[in-house]
């Protein structure tokens, strides 16, 4: 017997439509993770820089609240001491890094005097100097933080953590023959140890512990870097999530600068769709690239301009009694009666709507278990969409914002399209600071309570669709899942479940996609019985024929 939850306004027909955001979009800005974020830590959140806040056998966190800042710590890594430290937010005395950051920029140096001994070492200082210089001011506008110390200080700042933090990226892409250290160097040398690998991703995706990406790119630019590039092989990472987001952002804007574009790649943008070269398309950190790629910078091209409207996240209620509306405003998410014959509806049916005995039509067919787990999920799983006839597809370019589901009358299949989604050892590490940084970015400018809760909301989807190995393994076959072994991919459902909280309040287009899986019903549930029957008396009369041709009867 089921129960269903509803919400509590009726919703218009052109409220039934996918929605999206205003166009109009804020600068994002580097800065601090939010304030209850630190104090979570403080008390436990972040202990040892690895704590997730739940245990590994019970993969979930039975700690969250109603505060999403607060749920975020739970999976955030602290930053601690032996982190090395980018830009001026979380500014600390730390002479080893410093002394790293100074060896990396002599480096530098020394590289770019052997590819032109007309130069000397102060000329080059001042070709990176003057670099700077042009970028100096949109760089500062970018730190929420007042800044202190001379001009001259912060472009020497900004120089050195460039050179160290574009070295680790390069490093960590397979660059380090071409970086031209020495065999025996500790940090970029070739064999390069796990532990500090993981600690530098760390460090590299940690809110507010950046540099603005119009300082890494003028960076770029310069020749030991370019030669660097040009003399690595380059394939488009497929399995790691870090190595994605380092190349989109950093390597592949470079190589396209070099080789130049043509005027299609310009206004369109070539290979992946976050990849774009427009001015205002310009992310300002690693994390906001990361965020452009996982959602999109676009909203789905297939999307008529007649529904690009703005609908605020208090007009719609998903938690509302089922009392309080009718059958036909019914939602996804339900509530399992256990069998003690308290629900609200009859065994049999008798008397529901046409609307509800869909609804239990789909979920009987999808099988949704009555365990205390399904309670709070708000999409079926892989596995259960399958069974309902809904099958998977990879989307071809684009983000969470592309996602979309297909149905055709009288065809007994629907699609639901999602992008790739990397699993991979630092996946989960990047995905909570990645969360936590759209949350420091909603509480900058005041938007915490509004529906702009994208990655939130996806990663909440994908902790539904992905509950077990086996749905993970069926997004593998379709190319949505990419990880580097068997055990990330067995960790994946673990990692999203943690990664998620129950009380997430969906963006406009998450819940449009949920009203539209809820009200598909495969015409083969329906026709399957007059299809077995034709197919049952087809094979009755072949049997006939047969029997009369091999015995005819006698004259």
């Amino acid at each position: 017997m089921h129960s269903i939850r509803s919400m509590q306004k009726k919703l218009s027909k052109s409220e039934l439509a996918p929605l999206v955001e205003s166009t109009h979009k804020s600068p994002r800005r580097i800065c601090r993770i939010p304030s209850r974020v630190s104090e979570t830590e403080e008390r436990g959140g972040g202990g040892g820089g690895t704590s997730t806040g739940v245990t590994e056998e019970s993969g979930r966190n039975p700690h969250t609240t109603g505060d999403p800042i607060a749920n975020a710590a739970k999976v955030l890594v602290k930053l601690e001491d032996s982190h090395p430290r980018f830009g001026p937010v979380y500014r600390v005395d730390q002479p080893s890094v410093e002394a790293t950051k100074v060896k990396a920029w002599e480096h530098v140096l020394k590289k770019s005097l052997e590819k032109d001994p007309s130069l000397d070492q102060e000329k080059i200082k001042e070709i990176y100097t003057s670099a700077i210089r042009n970028v100096e001011q949109e760089a500062k506008e970018i730190y929420t933080e007042k800044l202190s110390g001379t001009e001259s200080s912060f472009r020497l700042m900004m120089i050195r953590d460039g050179c160290f933090f574009l070295q680790l990226a390069l490093l960590i892409l397979g660059c380090s023959n071409q970086l031209g250290y020495a065999d025996n160097d500790p940090i970029f040398g070739p064999k390069i140890n796990k532990k500090d690998v993981k600690k530098w991703i760390e460090a590299m995706f940690y809110v507010g512990n950046q540099i603005p990406l119009v300082i890494l790119n003028e960076l770029m630019k310069q020749s030991f870097f370019q030669e660097v590039i040009k003399t690595a092989k380059w394939d488009a990472p497929r399995t790691s999530l870090c190595k994605k987001v380092l190349y989109e952002v950093l390597v592949s804007p470079a190589l396209k600068r070099d080789r130049g574009l043509s005027l299609v790649e310009r206004v369109m943008g070539k290979g992946d769709e976050h990849i774009l070269v427009e001015h205002h398309h310009q992310s300002s950190d690693i994390l906001h690239g990361l965020q452009n790629m996982v959602i999109g910078l676009a909203e789905p091209l297939d999307r008529p301009s007649s529904e690009q409207k703005v609908v605020d996240d208090d007009q719609i209620d998903l938690e509302a009694n089922d009392e309080d509306v009718g059958d036909d405003e019914r939602m996804f998410p339900i509530e399992i009666d256990d069998g003690d014959g308290d629900g609200d509806g009859d065994g049999d049916g008798e008397g529901a709507s046409s609307t509800e005995g869909r609804i239990r039509l789909l979920l009987d067919a999808i099988g949704l278990s009555s365990s205390a787990k399904d309670r709070k999920r708000i999409f079926p799983s892989a596995t259960e969409l399958l069974r309902a006839g809904i099958r998977i597809k990879k989307l071809k370019s684009g983000g969470a914002r592309r996602i979309r589901f297909t149905s055709y009358h009288l065809w007994p299949w629907a699609y639901l399209y999602l992008p790739v989604l990397f699993a991979d050892d630092n996946a989960e590490t990047i995905l909570a600071n990645l969360k936590t940084y759209e949350l420091s970015h909603q509480q900058q400018q005041q938007q915490v309570g509004k529906n702009r809760r994208e990655v939130g909301s996806y990663i909440k989807v994908m902790s539904d669709i992905i509950q077990t190995a086996r749905d993970a393994k069926l997004l593998e076959r379709e190319g949505i899942v990419r990880a580097n072994s068997d055990n990330d991919m067995e960790k994946l459902p673990r990692i999203l479940s943690r990664l998620s909280y129950e009380d997430v309040r969906l963006t406009n287009e998450f819940v449009s996609l949920r009203r539209k899986i809820r009200d598909y019903s495969s015409p083969w549930v329906h026709y399957k019985g007059v299809v077995n029957l034709v197919v049952f008396l087809t094979l009755l009369q072949t049997c006939f024929a047969l029997l009369a041709y091999f015995k005819p009867p006698k004259s």
